[in-house]
């Protein structure tokens, strides 16, 4: 074997030594990645933001964020949207064509035993208010149909669930950049922005 068979031998060795390390760093990297807990658990946190900045009486969420919209007998109430729907730390959307024994149907049930009937109640009662508001903002439904539609009894009002957010209800509030206001009967109003009034 000559010298330069010796080089290219050891460059290639150094190189495949260099490149079994790049995937196991890469492996290892996904593991860590792989064993965060999935999202619907990660609701469970103490110390998420809170939904609504009472400083710009406004309310702003994405889809896949998580936050805080209060709590249930100390509890925080954490939410978070995705394709399922909303998720909380109270109960989890699942979907009809996941395995019954899924992870997230698996937590999902774990949480029916971590509360009891009366703080699932609430929770629903808070989140289910949260969740038609998102659906204005969002355009999924309109102010009309937010007013006509009866939450039920024990469903706090949305002018006591917005002031319970820390939003002032006597004047405007936005909820992801839709600009709205409430009228003396509770009602919710739509306003619209200034761009759309130049238009007319």
């Amino acid at each position: 074997m000559k010298i330069n068979d010796l080089t290219s031998a050891r460059v290639i060795s150094n190189n495949n030594r260099l490149q079994s390390n790049s995937q196991q760093y890469e492996t290892l990297q996904i593991n860590k990645i792989s064993k965060q807990p999935p999202k619907w658990e990660q609701l469970l946190s103490t110390d998420l933001p809170n939904v609504a900045d009472p400083n710009t009486n406004s309310i702003n969420i994405k889809e896949g964020e998580m936050k805080s919209i209060g709590t249930v007998d100390g509890i925080p109430l954490n939410i978070f949207f995705d394709s399922y729907g909303m998720n909380t730390n109270f109960s989890t959307a699942i979907h009809r064509d996941d395995p019954v024994n899924s992870d997230r149907n698996r937590f999902a049930f774990l949480l029916l035993d971590k509360y009891t009937t009366a703080q699932r109640a609430k929770a629903d009662s808070l989140s289910g208010r949260f969740q038609m508001l998102y659906s204005v903002a969002k355009g999924d439904i309109s102010v009309k149909q937010y007013n006509e539609t009866d939450l039920g009894r024990g469903v706090a009002s949305t002018a006591e669930f917005l002031t319970s957010l820390g939003i002032d209800v006597s004047k405007p509030f936005s909820f992801n950049n839709k600009s709205f206001v409430l009228d003396s009967e509770g009602s919710l109003h739509a306003l619209l922005q200034s761009s759309q009034l130049s238009l007319q």
